[in-house]
């Protein structure tokens, strides 16, 4: 089997197959990275960490486990991942890290079956997933194995659904679709999250919820024994409120009952912060649900979220939501008002250093979502756009000929030299 996932990882490092460079300037990535590039430096001062201390984390375990597969050390890679789940170990960042193996073991698989679609090579698609298959299959009991494989099918089963509704997709692209999605839901039946005692199971049935016809009626169950086996997480509350949109299988009361419900259910973990993370997940994907937003409660939630946190990732990525993703023009004394006016204190009170990546990744509206690997420098977008915001919220100060300093007793405005 190494041979096959040798291929694998070859067809993933081709340059061949990667987006080819290109100096035109009406050519989309360049036209959106150049969307981002102010015209003029800003006169902001602040160390730049590159890597961040989430994102080398990040990259060292997604690269343990694409290693291993590489290597096809299947017995090492259910040993590391078991023991990440039993620990419940997350990065400094708060993700898990055996989702982040696991997406390391499939990353080669699936950016060749991605690159397979894409040609519109449907037979060599199955082919390579088939294959991959194989290899995970030779035990079948093993929990961690098949959750990769799992995984695999909801993966493949995104990348033909693409930025499409599911019932806006073709025929063909949604048998696809849904074949995918329910043999990775096929798996999860085979294996009980509370049984295994396996946030990662529990992961799974989320993830295919879409594909079941009462998904509106299990959605708050189903995230409510995600959340219950692994609470220090706060990926699955944001999931939680992406999945209770209007657009996806909820309504913005049911957004808000189970953000509230979740602030009692995890008052130990999070307290008010369980409703910021919900609503921050809502808001990234739909300004919506600033019409049923407690401002008042979400920036309590901030405030406990950085005082239990007081990590320089977090600071960043509470700076990269007021001061990037929701920026907008509001009204006065508006609850998205409320929440962009908590940029000004985040800077101030928390913010000591720049983690490009988190500004890269954020999710910005009218623009398209970037993911680690992309072929985009995310040190560089990252840094644009966290200065741009930065300098735009202080644009009086700055036109004036001042200068804007982040010590590490504060933020300081101190005249041009």
């Amino acid at each position: 089997m190494r041979i096959l996932t040798q291929k694998f990882a070859a067809l993933r490092d081709s340059q061949s197959l990667l987006p080819p460079s290109s100096t035109d300037p009406d050519d989309s990535e360049s036209a959106f990275l150049q969307d981002e590039i102010p015209p003029l430096r800003p006169r902001v001062e602040i160390p730049i960490c590159d890597p961040g201390t989430e994102a080398h984390a990040l990259a060292k375990t997604f690269g343990r486990g694409q290693f291993l597969a590489r290597q096809d050390a299947w017995e090492d890679v259910s040993r590391e991942i078991g023991d990440a789940e039993k620990q419940r170990s997350l990065t400094p960042g708060l993700a898990s890290v055996a989702q982040i193996i696991a997406k390391g073991c499939r990353s080669d698989a699936i950016y060749a079956v991605g690159q397979a679609i894409e040609k519109s090579n449907m037979q060599g698609a199955g082919a390579i997933l088939t294959a991959f298959a194989s290899n995970l299959e030779e035990d079948p009991d093993d929990p961690a194995l098949s959750y990769i494989l799992a995984m695999s099918h909801v993966d493949v089963a995104l990348i033909w659904r693409g930025a499409s509704r599911v019932q806006d997709l073709a025929p063909q692209r949604r048998q696809a679709h849904d074949y995918h999605m329910s043999a990775a839901a096929a798996l999860a039946d085979r294996f009980d999250p509370f049984e295994q005692d396996s946030p990662l199971w529990a992961q799974v049935r989320c993830a295919v919820i879409d594909s079941d016809p009462c998904a509106a009626q299990r959605v708050a169950d189903d995230f409510e024994d995600l959340i219950d086996l692994d609470p220090q997480n706060p990926f699955h509350l944001i999931a939680l409120g992406q999945h209770l949109l209007p657009r996806r299988l909820g309504t913005l009361e049911m957004l808000d009952r189970q953000a509230r419900r979740k602030v009692a259910q995890l008052s130990d973990v999070w307290g008010a912060g369980a409703y910021t993370w919900v609503f921050m997940g809502a808001l990234q994907q739909d300004p919506a649900a600033f019409r049923r937003l407690d401002p008042e409660l979400f920036v309590e939630g901030m405030h406990e979220i950085l005082d239990r946190h007081p990590s320089q990732h977090m600071a960043n990525v509470m700076a990269a939501f007021t001061g990037l993703t929701i920026a907008a023009p509001s009204e006065h004394n508006s609850a998205r008002a409320r929440v962009m006016d908590c940029f000004r204190w985040i800077l101030q009170d928390h913010l000591r250093e720049l983690h490009p990546q988190v500004w890269a990744l954020a999710p910005v509206p009218g623009k398209p979502d970037m993911h680690l690997g992309d072929d985009v420098d995310l040190i560089s977008l990252g840094r644009t756009r966290a200065i741009g915001s930065i300098a735009q919220h202080f644009a009086p100060a700055l036109e004036s000929g001042r200068r804007l300093v982040f010590t590490p007793d504060g933020l300081q405005l101190r005249k041009s030299i």
